[in-house]
């Protein structure tokens, strides 16, 4: 079973996604987000508070002492 991970994003990033030029999103290293994020093979970005949204495959995480690289793949929808 595949998990999901839902992420609200400022228009501008959420902008730089759809258009191809952001393809890594970053968030703190901390014991918050690895718990949302480290087990998830999916990534539902959501532009603000909208129902306006797109899913990518996760390609794959990275990261180290201070953020979370979460690198996207393949776009599924939206």
């Amino acid at each position: 079973m595949s998990k999901i991970c839902h992420l609200i994003l400022k228009h501008k990033y959420y902008d730089a996604i759809d258009r191809g030029e952001k393809t890594v999103e970053y968030r703190r290293n901390t014991a918050y987000w690895r718990r949302r994020i480290l087990d998830c093979d999916r990534v539902v970005f959501h532009r603000g508070y909208s129902s306006t949204t797109m899913t990518f495959e996760i390609a794959f995480i990275a990261g180290d002492e201070e953020q979370i690289e979460i690198h996207l793949g393949k776009r599924m929808g939206g």
